[in-house]
């Protein structure tokens, strides 16, 4: 797939068409709220060279231990840190030998926690994110088709089969790999 140029000025105008064509190529479309997110994280850790380096999941218990404005920033961080990892570098979670599943689990119960121990209007939000954590993986995924394929062959089987994801569905489509009709049973469980 062959992208045109991104020649807007400014990082968020950039960040912002990005994310509005994958949407089209996905076939899409985020509220306000969802793109302003995920364009917002993106920016945050674009040069964030430290992304997947420690134990996510040895921060996220810490975290209960925190007073809750730090514990919800703390779970927030790893919330964005495992969206980016599952959407962009899940090669990276081939490498700590835990698939992009492992990922998306662990973000969808950061935003979920925050969720539940934050006010009304931000609790919606974080809600909405954990329920919409596969929808902007696979966005994330979309992105990262534009340069190179997310995911290898057996790890975008195993992604579909454990959340659905549509992107590494179409990875699995595109590079022809049979599908045996049991395993599309399974994957209406979720």
């Amino acid at each position: 797939m062959s992208k045109q140029f991104i020649l807007d000025s400014s990082e968020l105008s950039q960040w912002h068409t990005l994310v509005h064509e994958a949407e089209q190529d996905y076939g899409c479309h985020l509220d306000e709220a969802m793109q302003s997110y995920l364009v917002f994280t993106l920016m945050r850790f674009a040069r964030n060279q430290q992304l997947n380096t420690h134990a996510l999941a040895l921060d996220y218990l810490n975290s209960h231990h925190l007073p809750n404005s730090l514990r919800s920033e703390q779970l927030r961080d790893i919330g964005d840190q495992c969206l980016l990892v599952s959407g962009l570098f899940p090669q990276s979670a081939e490498k700590r030998q835990v698939g992009a599943s492992y990922y998306v689990d662990l973000g969808r119960s950061a935003y979920h926690h925050i969720s539940t121990v934050t006010q009304q209007g931000i609790a919606e939000l974080y809600q909405q994110l954990a329920e919409s954590f596969i929808l902007l993986m696979d966005l994330l995924q979309t992105i990262r088709q534009y340069s190179m394929p997310a995911l290898q062959p057996i790890a975008a089987m195993e992604l579909w089969q454990h959340t659905g994801s549509r992107a590494a569905y179409r990875q699995i489509s595109t590079n022809s790999l049979p599908i045996h009709g049991s395993m599309l049973k399974n994957t209406n469980k979720h």
